[in-house]
């Protein structure tokens, strides 16, 4: 048997319960996808900032092995 067969009185108190439950779980995914999408947003800098570096360091090295470089670029 149901808890609503059992025990009509409650009904609309349990109809309000089944509702709440469902508007938390609604909230808990839209939670999680927000955070997914931060975490996709933070990589994406992330990797983004680690490039520059890398260029960065690739280009100082390009300098360095290149003596006609070397003199060109003022310090």
């Amino acid at each position: 048997m149901r808890f609503n067969e059992t025990n009509p009185d409650f009904a609309n108190v349990q109809q309000h319960i089944q509702r709440a439950q469902v508007e938390r779980a609604a909230y808990v995914g839209a939670l999680i996808a927000e955070g997914g999408a931060a975490l996709a947003r933070a990589l994406k800098r992330l990797g983004a900032v680690m490039e520059r570096g890398y260029n960065a360091e690739l280009d100082a090295r390009a300098i360095e092995a290149d003596a006609f470089l070397r003199r060109a670029v003022h310090r």
